[in-house]
C-alpha cells in the first residue's frame, strides 16, 4: 500500500506529543526523526529538578549546557524537562510560558557525560582537520560530529561536537587546540 505524506506527518506529530509537543520540540531544535532514539537513551544527565523526584531530564542540544553554566528547566509536553543555558537563543521563546519554567541545579555524578560544541578558526592548510581531530583525540574527548567550511580568503571554520565527562577539562582542550599551527582561536559555542 501507499502511505500519504499527510499520514506520515500526522504520525510524526503524534510521536512528538501532539501539535503542542511538536511545537516544543521545534522550538528546541529537535529533529522529530530522532524521537524514538531520544526516548531510549536516558542516562544520568547530572541535573535535578528542585522539589521533584523521578522526572525524565534531558540536556538541550541547542545550547549543550555543562556544569558551571547558569541553567533553567522547561517542562516539555511528553518529554520531561529540557535543560537550557540561561543564554540559549531559545530561552526568550520558552519564557513566553513562565508556568512551564522550573528551577534546576547541577548534580553531576561519576557517570555523567556532557556534550560540548566548539568552533575553531584557523588559516586553511593541508592536514589542518587531521591535526585538530588528533589533538582532540589526544585530550581524551569523544568526537561525535565535525563540520568544516572554508571562506574565499582561506579561513577555515570548524565546528566539533564531542562528549566529555569532566567539563573542567574543557579549558585544557581549548588550550591544546589553540596551540595548533595556524589556529587563530577555539571557543565554545
Amino acid at each position: 500500500g501507499r502511505i500519504s505524506a499527510a499520514t506520515i506527518v500526522q504520525r510524526l506529530v503524534d510521536a512528538a506529543g501532539g501539535v503542542d509537543g511538536a511545537a516544543d520540540d521545534a522550538a528546541e531544535g529537535v529533529n522529530p526523526a530522532n524521537l524514538r532514539q531520544r526516548a531510549r537513551t536516558s542516562g544520568d544527565v547530572g541535573v535535578v529538578v528542585k522539589g521533584v523526584d523521578d522526572v525524565w531530564i534531558k540536556l538541550a542540544k541547542c545550547c549543550t549546557p555543562v556544569p558551571g553554566d547558569a541553567i533553567l528547566g522547561f517542562v516539555t509536553r511528553g518529554s520531561g524537562v529540557s535543560v537550557h543555558r540561561n543564554d540559549c537563543v531559545n530561552v526568550p521563546g520558552l519564557q513566553g510560558e513562565p508556568e512551564r519554567i522550573v528551577e534546576v541545579t547541577w548534580a553531576p555524578t561519576a557517570t555523567s557525560v556532557f556534550l560540548v560544541n566548539i568552533q575553531v578558526e584557523a588559516l586553511d592548510r593541508a592536514r589542518l582537520l587531521s591535526d585538530v581531530t588528533r589533538t582532540l583525540s589526544d585530550t581524551h574527548v569523544n568526537i561525535l560530529s565535525a563540520s568544516v567550511t572554508t571562506s574565499h580568503d582561506r579561513i577555515a571554520l570548524s565546528r566539533f561536537t564531542f562528549e566529555m565527562a569532566d567539563p573542567k577539562h574543557l579549558g585544557s582542550v581549548l588550550k591544546a587546540v589553540r596551540g595548533i599551527e595556524g589556529v587563530y582561536d577555539a571557543y565554545r559555542v
